[in-house]
């Protein structure tokens, strides 16, 4: 059903700040919360219930503690331990200095206390983890890791005594038997009908990038699609979550003209899984440092949306910036602020090392994959030669970029229709071997994984194809930005710049949801 005036409004029953439940009508309604947190509230179609009791998801957990900075300092900023990832047993997987993130890890280093993110996955599991088991597991944890470099270190609390952390679910989605079964394009299939459309991240990705390609794919291709938006600009629009993608798709109905757009949020904040909170101290220099427990890094991929956020106003002061060894950001040739532990990387040969930096580390990885089983275990890396390595990595990412556009074509974020060839590999990493890609093992294995996003020998190729996308892989080569960069004030800091040119009710509690005439 097409969206026109004439079609009964959507009658939703809210709770306000605890207050006697209120009427509200809309002409159409935006689902950006998660789905499934609606079952039993709002009168969900058989064809709506089939697409969400497909998806699945994994449990994200940060913490923030507050390290003493040892003797000697560590060489890392930011460490990765894809055996954990690959694990997703919600064990410690990693974690990122927020003051080197902010200041160079050399300042950090000339400091003695520095605030630092742990992180935490774990896979499909019924049930999740507690935040207490995550707590707990992290504390058994930290003091076994030979690649953890801060032996005394306390859990970051806030005034209440409560630990500052993050435990939420992350990263909805179909496994292989729900894409086969056209999960994305079933999903695809409901925008408009009901009187409704979903821009939550399960619809194709859970980023902040891909929610807002979505969200304009949504708008731009409305015919295409089969639905339309009310031909009355001031028809009541309602929006359901203050996230990331309830924001941005509010933001863009305001700038095609809709002004009785209201996005109503369950909670009293807005943001939804960013979490950015800024601490004055500790400070090599009187400046506050924002530590990031959800949404943290960009690529040369963000980059038209950041520059549209820019030209509205929502990074005022707000500057994307690199992560340094060194205070003057100008770190030795091969060597940067990111490390990853090898332990469990290389079966069947030795590591040279248990920690190495992330450049080295790219090229090895990629090297073992794509040369492995070797007949010497024992000089496996005889044959080695790094910069022939590289040299590879660039002409193979350029044939993944041919494939990319062959397999899922160049829309973004997603394609229209199932890729159906794309479909049939096993996993990300299935699609790289079967086409003699294993040598971008390394860089893809970070690229993906350390968003939280899962391991690439279990992840579907197609959501692999989805992040590692050619935005992001063009930008790689040829971008003059870092190839990760990070926000001087926070992710935060752009919602709160966006949120005053919105309508947004907060602590709205939906009981109920009628959409039928």
């Amino acid at each position: 059903m097409n969206i026109k005036a004439s079609t009964p409004p959507v009658t939703l029953t809210v709770s306000i700040d605890g207050a006697a439940p209120v009427t509200k009508t809309c002409d159409l309604l935006v689902v950006a919360c998660e789905p499934r947190n609606l079952s039993g509230i709002c009168d969900y179609t058989a064809a709506e219930n089939a697409v969400f009791d497909q998806l699945t998801n994994f449990t994200f957990h940060t913490t923030l503690v507050r390290v003493k900075v040892p003797n000697p300092a560590p060489k890392y900023g930011i460490i990765l331990a894809p055996t954990e990832i690959t694990a997703m047993a919600g064990h410690v997987s990693g974690y990122r200095n927020e003051t080197a993130k902010q200041f160079s890890l050399e300042t950090a280093n000339s400091m003695t206390e520095n605030l630092v993110t742990v992180y935490q996955l774990q896979g499909p599991a019924n049930p999740p983890m507690t935040e207490a088991e995550f707590l707990a597991n992290l504390e058994q944890t930290l003091p076994t890791l030979d690649w953890w470099p801060y032996p005394d270190y306390e859990i970051v609390t806030d005034s209440t005594g409560a630990p500052v952390d993050l435990r939420t679910p992350y990263f909805d989605h179909f496994d292989n038997t729900g894409l086969r079964g056209g999960g994305p394009w079933n999903y695809l299939g409901l925008q408009g009908k009901n009187n409704t459309v979903f821009v939550h991240g399960s619809t194709c990705f859970e980023s902040v990038l891909q929610c807002w390609q979505y969200g304009g794919m949504l708008l731009d291709q409305q015919e295409k699609l089969g639905w339309s938006l009310p031909a009355d600009k001031t028809a009541p629009i309602i929006v359901l979550g203050a996230g990331p993608s309830g924001m941005m798709f509010a933001h863009r109905l305001q700038g095609l003209g809709y002004t009785n757009v209201e996005i109503l949020e369950s909670t009293d904040r807005f943001g939804g899984k960013t979490h950015t909170v800024t601490y004055d101290l500790p400070s090599p220099n009187g400046q506050p440092t924002p530590c990031e427990l959800g949404t943290c890094y960009l690529s040369p991929a963000y980059d038209q949306m950041a520059a549209h956020f820019a030209a509205c106003g929502f990074m005022e002061g707000n500057i994307r910036e690199g992560m340094y060894l060194t205070a003057n950001h100008q770190d030795p040739a091969g060597h940067t602020i990111r490390g990853m532990v090898t332990t469990g990387q290389f079966p069947g040969v030795t590591a040279p090392a248990t920690l190495m930096d992330y450049d080295d580390y790219t090229l090895l990885k990629g090297y073992y994959e794509a040369n492995q089983p070797f007949a010497d275990p024992a000089n496996w890396m005889a044959g080695f030669d790094a910069d022939k390595v590289k040299a590879e990595i660039f002409v193979r990412l350029a044939e993944y970029d041919v494939l990319l556009a062959l397999y899922r074509g160049l829309t973004l974020p997603m394609p229209l229709s199932a890729p159906t060839e794309l479909l049939q590999y096993d996993s990300f990493y299935d699609f790289l071997a079967k086409n003699d890609l294993l040598i971008l093992t390394g860089m893809l294995e970070y690229a993906y994984s350390v968003q939280g996003y899962g391991p690439l020998k279990q992840i579907p190729a197609y959501y692999g194809m989805i992040w590692i996308s050619l935005p992001l892989t063009l930008g790689l080569i040829f971008s003059d930005k870092p190839a990760v960069t990070v926000l001087s004030k926070g992710w935060l800091d752009i919602w709160t710049q966006m949120a005053p040119t919105l309508c947004i009710t907060a602590n709205a509690q939906v009981t109920n949801i009628t959409r039928m005439p």
